[in-house]
């Protein structure tokens, strides 16, 4: 057997005292270090950070292991004790005295609640932490200090140990004595480890003879002995997944041995001292190894797993060197949960004889290609027998049939296959690094890839790209070209083409033809700068995993969908049409699957063909789940009409109605769901289109008081008014409310704001200027305010400085004036404003610039107040209107024309009528016109007034609390 050609990369190396003991997390990017220190650390492996650091003991930490179960960590110390920690808060949870002498290991049952102990002190204690950690065995037999303690992963009542009296020994839990001695080394054994894999009874030791031993337990017989080491071996251990053993010496090297035929594959010294602990996970190719001087972490080959599934769903995979196999089609629907990983009926189909890198079917499923290193073996799938065998480099399968090609890099040739003889050896003009199968033979060099057909070998075309892989679509018309500098690129094959130029024979003669091939045989259709790990095409689809975001995504055309993120790094399988599913393995060769449905595809397919038609007819098949998806890709290619028709989300459905234009679908949906951001956007257009029905219902759906404010006051709309300072009021937005009533001429609902607010000098100043009568009132609560405060000398001052009309009549010039004209405009309604467009105020230019009291000093008997002319505009009824009934009699709009019309000039009549009568009356008529409404409005506040003169603030509980404090005051 050839040896490995492994690709070892040293992944990064800590520096840190005397690292005696290294275990990696199975789950998580953590490696678990003991130090000499008396320190354990937790490093995260990905950015070699110290997340946490454990002050364990004064005294050295031979040895601290995972218990990942319970999020613990145990740690043996020097002095004996036994401590545990939870991991995640670094609480201590347990310590206690476990041996009277150093402590060399810990070893922790896979499954059950034990942990395995041993000592300086010759014994090997059991303990279990279900029971309060109670000793549960003492194990005594070995002379001299116990080194390691390992449970066996085949059996776990049962464990081995390795003692400096030059022993191995095999223990049950159920018995004190051992059960086997293991007698070979001639000095000390330091280490000891379980073999892993299926039927080898195996056991492998380290000594300080420098020599590792390979036992068969069984038979108590040594099987190998690896010597090459110059000190003392501490450390052996085999590798989960690669045929390795790896051995780490006091001599600064870790050795790596095939385990099938024990020769040395390499030797590595990284000069960081003698070597003491190793560790590896299941499934992973990594290794981290202790040193005197710190950590190393190192990479050997890759991670992708050893498995192949055919176009039927049946799987095949090799652990070592053990094949199995399973059935997809066999698993239920039920069973089949997007990532959920699968329970599989798993079967033993053989062993291979050379270790499995790779796993192939061939395209009709019959045969299985098994790719070491240097050799490769053709089984068939369902008997596995041997068919073909032998050296080769690389193996690629063509698409058709028994025809598959070799590339053997020592002779740099490629050797063609056809129903398994030799049919074609082939030598390009340039140096091959690599062959790919498929429709054509792909051959690439450094900076480009040249395809040849594989019956002549005749160039097809040359294609400048760095290929790092090439994966052809089972119609033959589509490849992907995947790079090395994270791009791919999907190219049309005219393969009609070349079979009539095949045919021709001479390419010489034919047009377009060069010695770069023939240069419409592809077609450059897209680029995506996505580094992608594998694919696979279904029809015109082409699924794979994106490596940056490891998510499962697939590209119909330039559209690019995501299935789903992915929970770690998985590999693509197959696609089973049947059950709509693409499924992909991990590196521990776990199988979990996706659902896209054909039918999704097959319509996306027919949509970018422009085949409408059959896309209509494929649409009704499609789940009603997976509709929001596809009018999201006919958004994505421009289709907005057919997007809105099949979306099932609200708001997607909003915003292509908002798209299309089609405001009341906009505004249905946004009823329908009832969405503050909906019905902001439709604010926003609303406003900015004049639509001031639709405006003003969304800002009242989100209570945009603000926006309210700007709107109602443009449009004159009192009634609008009046309800939104009513909310205002409720909503505690004072300065919106205190806006309402300014415009629409309720001071007095002004001043009760002010007053409310404690706003008492604003509030005497709009009394003073509009309602003189409450100057005495607003006065005293300003004055009682200031004077709340008695410590504060300067308030007290300005209290004391202010002046009321009463007192002080000469310091308020005209006052007395005031208050008659307020009378006047009490009974003539008039301080009440109409709240007028803007486009009115030439109409009523000259009342505004009246000085009434000037008017009234001059001619007190012939002073009136005019009423303001109503605006009767028809446009204005329309935009006044309540817009919850402003749908209402829509449909009627045409017949009540005619009705309107009358209406507008009998009402226009009765208003010139009204404004000629109001010019005649004098200043009497008009105070017995409002006498009996005054009289009504005088009582009604005397029975409010009762307990007091001041302002009625009763429905304001936060102005009472203040009046009665200023009473007792």
């Amino acid at each position: 057997m050839k040896s490995l050609q492994l690709d070892i990369k040293k992944k990064f190396s800590v520096y840190c005292t005397r690292v005696k003991c290294v275990d990696m997390h199975s789950k998580e990017p953590w490696l678990l270090a003991s130090l000499y220190s008396g320190k354990v650390i937790i490093l995260n492996l990905n950015n070699q950070e110290v997340l946490k650091t454990f002050n364990v003991s004064t005294r050295p930490v031979r040895s601290s292991k995972w218990v990942e179960r319970k999020k613990w960590i145990v740690c043996g110390s020097d002095e004996g004790a036994i401590r545990v920690y939870n991991y995640n808060t670094q609480e201590k949870l347990k310590q206690f005295e476990a041996h009277p002498d150093f402590i060399r290991c810990i070893s922790v049952n896979p499954t059950l609640p034990y942990v395995l102990s041993c000592s300086d002190d010759l014994t090997i204690k059991l303990w279990d932490w279900e029971k309060g950690w109670k000793l549960a065995g003492v194990f005594e037999g070995h002379n001299s200090f116990v080194m390691q303690v390992a449970w066996n992963p085949k059996d776990q009542s049962q464990f081995a140990s390795a003692s400096l009296d030059d022993e191995v020994k095999i223990w049950s839990i159920g018995s004190k004595e051992a059960r086997i001695t293991l007698n070979g080394h001639t000095q000390g054994v330091n280490c000891v480890e379980w073999y892993k894999g299926k039927e080898k009874p195996f056991l492998i030791s380290g000594s300080d003879d420098f020599s590792v031993r390979l036992w068969d337990y069984q038979n108590k017989s040594t099987v190998h002995t690896l010597t090459g080491h110059e000190s003392n071996v501490n450390v052996v251990f085999f590798h989960p997944t690669l045929p390795l053993i790896v051995s780490g010496s006091e001599d600064g090297t870790v050795k790596i041995w095939h385990a099938i035929n024990f020769k040395l594959e390499k030797s590595l010294d990284y000069g960081m001292g003698r070597c003491w602990s190793c560790s590896s996970t299941k499934g992973s190719t990594k290794i981290a190894i202790g040193f005197d001087k710190g950590i190393v972490y190192l990479k050997l080959g890759n991670e992708v797993p050893s498995i192949s599934m055919d176009q039927n769903g049946k799987v095949i995979w090799a652990k070592h060197n053990e094949v199995q196999t399973t059935n997809l089609k066999q698993i239920s629907e039920e069973e089949l949960i997007d990532g959920e990983k699968l329970s599989l009926n798993i079967r033993d189909l053989g062993q291979t004889e050379i270790f499995p890198k790779k796993l192939t079917h061939s395209p009709n499923g019959r045969f299985v290609s098994v790719i070491g290193d240097g050799d490769y073996t053709i089984y068939t799938a369902l008997a596995w027998r041997n068919k073909n065998f032998g050296s080769a480099t690389q193996f690629v399968w063509s698409s058709e049939g028994n025809t598959y090609a070799i590339f053997d890099a020592l002779n740099d040739t490629v050797k063609i296959f056809e129903n398994w003889k030799e049919h074609t050896t082939f030598e390009p003009p340039f140096r091959i690094k690599g062959i790919f199968g498929g429709a054509l033979l792909g051959i690439k060099s450094d900076s480009f890839i040249c395809f040849y057909d594989w019956d002549k070998c005749k160039i097809i075309r040359r294609i400048d790209v760095n290929a790092k892989n090439v994966i052809w679509s089972d119609n033959e018309q589509y490849v992907t070209l995947v790079t090395d500098e994270n791009v791919f690129y999907v190219l049309s094959y005219d393969q009609e083409l070349i079979h009539a130029v095949l045919e021709v024979g001479n390419l010489g003669q034919i047009e377009g033809v060069d010695e770069d091939g023939i240069e419409s045989a592809f077609e450059p259709l897209y680029e995506f700068n996505i580094p992608i790990r594998g694919g696979k095409w279904v029809g015109d689809c082409f699924i794979f995993i994106n490596s940056r975001t490891n998510s499962l995504c697939y590209s119909i055309g330039e559209t690019i969908e995501t299935v789903a993120h992915l929970p770690r790094p998985m590999y693509i399988l197959g696609y089973l049409a049947k059950k709509n599913r693409i499924f992909l393995a991990d590196k521990t060769l776990a199988v979990s699957s996706y659902s896209i449905p054909l039918n999704v595809i097959e319509y996306q397919t027919a949509i970018l063909r422009k085949d409408y038609e059959i896309a209509e007819k494929i649409l009704p098949s499609i789940s009603h789940d997976r509709l929001a998806s596809i009018s999201r890709f006919l958004e994505s290619l421009g289709l907005i009409e057919m997007s809105l028709k099949i979306t099932t989300d609200p708001t997607h459905k909003f915003e292509l109605a908002l798209k299309l234009g089609k405001i009341q679908l906009a505004e249905k949906v946004a009823d329908e769901a009832d969405n503050d951001l909906m019905w902001k956007r439709l604010s926003d257009m609303a406003t900015n289109n004049g639509n001031w029905r639709l405006a003003i219902k969304s800002m009242w759906k989100i209570y945009d008081l603000n926006g309210l404010l700007l709107v109602l006051t443009c449009l004159s709309d009192r009634d609008g008014l009046e309800k939104l300072a009513k909310v205002a009021k409720e909503r505690e937005e004072m300065s919106i409310a205190f806006n309402c009533y300014y415009c629409l001429g309720e001071m007095a609902e002004c001043l009760k704001l002010l007053c409310f607010e404690k706003r008492f000098a604003e509030a005497t100043l709009l009394a003073r200027t509009y309602i003189p009568s409450k100057v005495e009132e607003t006065l005293q609560l300003w004055q009682n305010d200031l004077k709340k405060d008695s410590k504060n000398e300067v308030k007290k001052k300005i209290s004391e400085s202010l002046a009321s009309p009463k007192e002080y009549p000469n310091l308020f010039p005209n006052f007395e004036t005031s208050l008659k004209i307020e009378n006047l405009l009490n009974k003539t309604n008039n301080n009440k404003s109409k709240v007028k467009k803007s486009t009115y105020y030439p109409k009523i230019q000259n009342n505004l610039s009246r000085n009434l009291i000037q008017e009234f000093q001059e001619n007190p008997e012939q002073f009136v107040i005019e009423e303001e002319e109503e605006e009767e505009e028809e446009e204005e009824k329309v935009l006044l209107m309540d817009f919850n009934n402003s749908e209402k009699g829509k449909g009627n709009e045409k017949e009540n024309e005619t009705e309107k019309e009358k209406e507008k000039e009998k009402e226009k009549e009765n208003e010139k009528e009204k404004n000629s009568s109001i010019q005649q009356l004098d200043l009497a008529e008009l105070e017995k016109q409002s006498e009996k409404t005054i009289k009504k409005e005088e009582e009604e506040e005397e029975i409010k007034d009762k307990e007091e003169d001041m302002i009625d603030f009763s429905n304001d509980p936060k102005l009472n609390e203040n009046i009665i404090s200023q009473k007792n005051d």
